[in-house]
């Protein structure tokens, strides 16, 4: 298994979609940043430390949580469909790993290739904080374990949101209609679904609609309660299918 982790490790070290998405991120962040410093009212109403700006891109639907679902698509279809192209997928078969160890490493990789694009996003967030607006604000290790919980909620809620990607990406296989699949999904289907029933008790089963109340200091325990229940559904249905979809699929 970890052999395996190893090599789509190291596959996704080669992926120049993955470092293209990244880049992507950081260039969002960026902006978005340095376009609130040309409104000058803007500063004055904002708590102006470096924190702060971390939690907001996190929490506004309109940043982070509608960018990063679609960087997602592109690179887990890059990645998976890319070894139905070239062949390479049935290479783990072939030499013994089982479809269950195969799958789960493909997800292993989108969790930890998501926690990277989590982690330039916020050390992006930083940087462009601190040469805009100066060195503001200070923290302590417990704001510091604080950010630490959000981030890991966080991670889990766009591993959720990959594991979707990922299914599909073993459902359909080919780059062009995977990727138009799940882009239409990501971007077309799901906000504006969401935002319909946000004000009812099933809006919180759309992934979307709970990472804005975990990416606060302080959220509410329900919230987190809620946020986890809901990842890990999606992520036991979506993985689920991709798997026994993977298992049923002749690739010896």
């Amino acid at each position: 298994m970890l052999n395996l982790l190893r090599a789509d490790l190291y596959k996704l070290r080669r992926s120049k979609s993955f470092y293209i998405c990244l880049a992507i991120i950081a260039l969002v962040v960026a902006y978005i940043i340095i376009d609130f410093k040309s409104s000058a009212h803007m500063k004055e109403q904002l708590n102006p430390s470096t924190f702060h700006w971390i939690y907001m891109l996190f929490e506004e639907q309109a940043f982070l949580p509608y960018f990063i679902p679609a960087l997602q698509a592109i690179f887990i279809t890059m990645l998976i469909t890319g070894e139905y192209s070239t062949g390479t997928i049935k290479d783990s078969v072939s030499l013994g790993f089982s479809h269950t160890k195969v799958y789960m490493s493909k997800l292993i990789t989108v969790s930890i290739g998501t926690i990277l694009m989590l982690l330039v996003a916020i050390f992006t967030t930083g940087i462009t904080s601190i040469f805009v607006f100066g060195i503001y604000g200070s923290f302590s290790i417990y704001d510091l374990m604080l950010l630490i919980r959000m981030l890991i909620i966080q991670d889990l809620l766009y591993t959720a949101h990959g594991s979707i990607f990922l299914m599909i990406a073993f459902l359909i296989k080919n780059i062009g209609s995977t990727m138009a699949v799940s882009l239409l999904l990501s971007l077309v289907i799901v906000p504006p679904l969401s935002t319909l029933v946000e004000n009812s008790d099933w809006g919180r089963i759309f992934l979307i609609m709970n990472f804005s109340p975990t990416a606060l200091p302080h959220p509410q325990a329900v919230d987190i309660r809620v946020a986890i229940a809901v990842a890990l559904s999606y992520l036991i249905l979506c993985s689920g299918i991709g798997w026994f979809t993977f298992k049923k699929q002749d690739i010896k």
